[in-house]
């Protein structure tokens, strides 16, 4: 490894919440405070944003990356010894300066919607659970461990136990990391953080998870199902909303939910098919939320009930009330899911919504005849389903922006006709061939 940073990677999400950088080269320092004085951290950098997905627009793509200085971090895998920061992507003009936050930058987006839809000092927490797969170079199961079986049943519990620590070293705080139910699957939980840092954090977990894997000749996929028959892989969140030092989802001395997360509650409910075509945004993701696999597809809320869309955990304090919104998968944009689900819940809350009577039962138990009496309604079964949800819903578009809103769709529409009209799968070759 080299002695001192050189390099800074200026870091940024495409559309679709990948992460992308550009590399440039910094004066030789010996840590991270120097290299905030650096004038790369003031100047950043030029990106083409119409080689970017999603970040195409025709009257511009000439586009600057501005550094985010309080992200700024050294990466701890690195030959070179080089750093990284997460960048507010801007549009330049004329002058070669730049305006604001470019209209399809959705980080920038969820840090001015968080400002406009949380005035103050309020800010949503969020807490999520990241499943994910180990898979060998083939793409099989790394193995056949089951829930919480660890080492040697468990043989990817070393990688797991790498992955936190290098998470730790970074200031994210893992909290449970445990052996999921499904083949080869696992979970590290990530705890609460402010949405904008904790975005941010799903993005260098993911791409953590993925280089500490490939340098021990294993792979991760973070497909919602890659495996057919067995479990497949959420991003639970759970969503506490403060204000300064008080958790309003919460009621001083007793162990009950306030008022203003019940309204939150209502509004995710009534938005949640809108939110599902960014939270479920792939089309394998619809695969996992289908009845009876452990995922929920019905639009309801309960008490501890894992069968509902929206959980509230068991807490004994009010500082800890949260509402866990159970639908999102891996592959979400999350600062587009969490611009939606703070747009959603302060809808609820400014118009002081009632949510529908909390259920307690196996909703999955119900028969169809059941919950249309109780005024379940199912979740989109598919992409195209979501996507003429997310369209309909003016509210979810508007907080997005109607750039992002109109070139992710636009990306979504085009993967869901490539997949019904030109790709032949093996099922359609298992179905049809001798008929």
């Amino acid at each position: 490894m080299t002695e001192k940073i050189e390099f800074v990677e200026l870091r940024f999400p495409d559309l679709l919440g990948r992460l992308k950088a550009m590399t440039v080269p910094c004066k030789p320092v010996e840590t991270i405070d120097e290299l905030t004085n650096d004038p790369i951290m003031k100047k950043g950098t030029s990106c083409d944003g119409s080689s970017v997905t999603g970040l195409a627009k025709v009257e511009s793509s000439d586009l600057r990356l501005d550094p985010d200085k309080s992200t700024l971090i050294e990466l701890p895998y690195s030959i070179h010894r080089r750093a990284a920061v997460m960048c507010c992507i801007k549009e330049k003009i004329d002058d070669g300066n730049s305006t604001g936050c470019f209209s399809l930058d959705s980080r920038g987006r969820l840090k001015e919607m968080s400002k406009k839809l949380l005035p103050g000092k309020m800010q949503l927490k969020v807490k999520v659970e990241p499943e994910f797969h180990f898979i060998t170079p083939d793409g099989e199961p790394f193995d056949e461990a089951g829930y919480a079986d660890t080492h040697p049943t468990s043989p990817g519990m070393e990688m797991l136990l790498e992955l936190a620590s290098t998470l730790k070293t970074l200031g994210i705080e893992p909290r449970v990391i445990h052996h999921e139910v499904g083949e080869s699957q696992q979970e590290i939980e990530l705890d609460f953080d402010d949405a904008t840092k904790m975005a941010d954090n799903i993005l260098l977990f993911k791409n953590l998870a993925r280089k500490i894997c490939r340098n021990e000749g294993v792979d991760v996929t973070f497909m919602p199902k890659p495996f057919e028959g067995t479990a497949g892989s959420g991003l639970h969140c759970h969503l506490q909303l403060w204000d300064g030092s008080k958790n309003l989802f919460g009621v001083e001395g007793k162990s009950e939910l306030s008022e203003t997360a019940r309204m939150f509650v209502a509004g995710l409910l009534e938005h949640a098919p809108a939110i599902t075509a960014i939270a479920n945004p792939t089309i394998n993701s619809y695969k996992r939320l289908v009845p009876h696999q452990e995922a929920p597809v019905y639009m309801a809320w309960g008490l501890k009930n894992r069968t509902a869309l929206i959980r509230i955990p068991m807490f004994g304090s009010w500082e800890k009330a949260a509402i866990e919104f159970r639908s999102a998968d891996p592959m979400t944009n999350p600062y587009l899911l969490f611009t939606a689900i703070i747009a959603a819940g302060m809808d609820g809350v400014n118009r002081k919504l009632t949510p529908p009577e909390p259920r307690s039962e196996d909703i999955f138990g119900l028969s169809d005849e059941e919950r249309e009496k109780l005024g379940i309604k199912m979740l989109p079964a598919s992409l195209k389903e979501a996507l003429d949800s997310l369209e309909a819903d003016s509210v979810i578009c508007e907080a997005i922006g109607r750039d992002i809103s109109k070139n992710f769709v636009s990306l979504k529409r085009k993967e869901w006709h490539e997949y019904t009209n030109q790709i032949v799968t093996d099922w359609e070759w298992e179905m049809y061939e001798d008929n």
